[in-house]
């Protein structure tokens, strides 16, 4: 009976290994260096004069592993390129489906506003629009109950609103707790609302009316076309690289002065960087691919400097700290 039990024994401590290789761990998934891909290669500009560079800008980005065994997990422990996270810190709650399509919408909000910020820097006018349409407010805030969904805001102290970026510069322009008009088109008519700014809490300068906003009407004639080939790249933290690569093809100065430049980033319409996730990974997969420097949104810069190795972490804020940055490459 003995010799049983430690057969016994000896076949289940097996299955349990060879599980550990095998059998994903539920509700655990890990980030990992992603593909780093050469931005240049993915813009196409037609109609307009272009410029070849002898450096590369690199966008990076984030691998997901949704099957991570117990292996793989405690290889990870010790891997500082990996890290393990939960599947709702990723998914919010979503299906792996749901989660794709708000990724490539995000990347077409990503497009868009990369080359409004980089067209609009060289003198290639500015988009137009119907107003900014409330989508949303956030519980607390002062547009709460006050903006309604499908409010669409036409002027913010007088001034006429086109775009949810005219919307976000008016009210970025009002200083704290000051109050705010606000021309909104309802059910037909327009109305006047008051609110008062309180501090974002995200920011303590930045005043916040915890609004969701998206574009009624937008439109954007350049003069030229632009098309950004993105294949499977989903997301939007790809914005900062492809408004410089669009600035660099249009611009006969060499905006990488030769050098390999990588980076990450979101760019909002009115060419704010923001943070983005999986900063680590990213710098990773920049060093190996030889990239000298690494373009780091303002709030993951320490963490990007914490993971560089070989690699020359800067802190960019906003569209124009990285080109003037570039621009003082020799």
């Amino acid at each position: 009976m003995r010799i049983v039990r430690w057969v016994i024994a000896g076949v289940v401590a097996l299955g349990i290994l060879l599980a550990s290789f095998w059998v994903p761990v539920p509700f655990l998934y890990a980030y990992l260096p992603g593909p780093v891909r050469d931005v240049g290669r993915l813009v196409e500009v037609r109609e307009a004069e272009t410029y070849s560079s002898e450096g590369r800008l690199f966008l990076t980005t984030v691998g997901v592993d949704i099957d991570v065994t117990a292996s793989e997990a405690i290889a990870a422990f010790v891997d500082s390129q990996k890290a393990l996270v939960l599947e709702s810190q990723v998914t919010g709650g979503a299906s792996l489906e749901e989660l794709q399509d708000m990724q490539e919408e995000e990347m077409d909000a990503s497009k868009q506003h990369a080359q409004a910020v980089a067209l609009s820097e060289l003198g290639y006018g500015k988009p137009t629009g119907n107003g900014a349409r409330v989508e949303a407010t956030a519980g607390g805030a002062p547009a709460d109950g006050v903006l309604l969904p499908g409010d669409v805001i036409v002027a913010i102290g007088g001034d006429p609103i086109r775009t949810t970026c005219e919307a976000g510069a008016a009210i970025a322009a009002i200083d704290v707790g000051d109050p705010l008009s606000l021309t909104v088109r309802r059910d037909g008519r327009r109305r006047t609302l008051e609110l008062r700014t309180v501090t974002d809490p995200t920011d303590p300068s930045v005043p916040y009316l915890g609004v969701a906003m998206s574009d009624v009407g937008y439109s954007y004639d350049p003069g030229i076309e632009v098309d950004f080939e993105t294949g499977r790249i989903a997301g939007p933290s790809a914005g900062l690289m492809f408004s410089l690569a669009l600035y660099d093809r249009l611009t006969s100065q060499d905006l990488t002065g030769g050098r390999a430049v990588a980076g990450t980033g979101t760019i909002d319409c009115d060419g704010g960087v923001g943070p983005i996730g999986g900063v680590e990974q990213k710098v990773a997969g920049a060093e190996r691919e030889g990239a000298e420097i690494f373009l780091a949104p303002a709030a993951n810069a320490q963490t990007a400097q914490r993971a560089a190795r070989d690699i020359e972490v800067v802190s960019i804020s906003s569209f124009s700290d990285a080109v003037g940055y570039l621009q003082g490459l020799e």
